[in-house]
């Protein structure tokens, strides 16, 4: 298998999203290796204040070429012991109204630490990708999951994991 940044760079989109809880140090996850990738950037804008992780910040960020995807939408998850799935799907509605809004065909996100709660992921995960797919332009979704059990490829989405 391939390494997991490899893997990364072999699946380019256009709009790569990371997630976080605003009390999560360091970074986990997608997250995490994407803070690796660009030498600490992540980590610094939380250190700085420019980045709270707080339920509904959303911020944009054109990737350097370090990076396969041509953008990067770093979104926060609020607290990790208020976290929900029905929160988890509306952090992923607002990732919809973002991708709609700068007509984003190629998508490649985690999974909003559905995987983490007590909800079963195969419950939660099939309304993620219905919600996912309703992005108006989008044409290609890629998910990445942190348990390597959970890849598959599924009604025309890859899923693989780190």
């Amino acid at each position: 298998m391939k390494s997991d940044l490899r893997a990364l760079d072999d699946a380019p989109s256009q709009l790569l999203v990371l997630s976080a809880f605003s009390d999560e140090r360091p970074l986990e996850s997608l997250a995490g290796l994407i803070d690796w990738r660009l030498c600490g950037a992540l980590s610094s804008w939380r250190m700085g204040g420019f980045s709270t992780g707080e339920l509904g910040e959303r911020i944009l960020f054109p990737t350097p070429r370090r990076l396969a995807q041509s953008a990067l939408l770093f979104v926060g998850l609020g607290r990790r012991e208020q976290y929900r799935s029905d929160r988890a799907l509306a952090v992923a509605e607002a990732v919809v109204e973002v991708a709609a809004g700068l007509r984003v065909q190629e998508l490649m996100t985690g999974l909003f630490k559905l995987e983490g709660l007590a909800s079963p992921l195969e419950r939660t995960g099939p309304k993620l990708v219905h919600l996912l797919r309703h992005a108006p332009s989008l044409s290609r979704l890629q998910l990445v999951a942190d348990d390597p059990s959970q890849r598959m490829v599924k009604d025309g989405i890859q899923f693989f994991g780190r």
